[in-house]
């Protein structure tokens, strides 16, 4: 939430970083409601829209919006190692 009102609001707003981050942030989003039945493959699939996006924005993308989807990122391929090690 920190990076999309850094997005919106900060000193130079980025419009795609916070639509792009909004939608990453659906996504997982729709992965917590679901917490109990998620399956690896939704994972992977949600992991390699976030990195789409991050690869996307790029140097665009401002401070704020690089490390909430990193951390995003890390916390998903953390979630799928967990889940791969059971």
């Amino acid at each position: 939430m920190a990076g999309m009102r850094a997005a919106a609001r900060g000193s130079a707003p980025d419009p795609k970083g916070a639509e792009l981050l909004r939608a990453c942030l659906d996504l997982v989003e729709h992965l917590a409601r679901q917490s109990l039945d998620v399956t690896t493959a939704e994972i992977e699939t949600t992991l390699a829209v976030l990195e789409r996006a991050f690869a996307e924005l790029g140097d665009d993308a401002t401070g704020a919006v690089s490390v909430a989807l990193k951390n995003a990122i890390g916390k998903l391929r953390a979630l799928k190692l967990e889940m791969t090690a059971k």
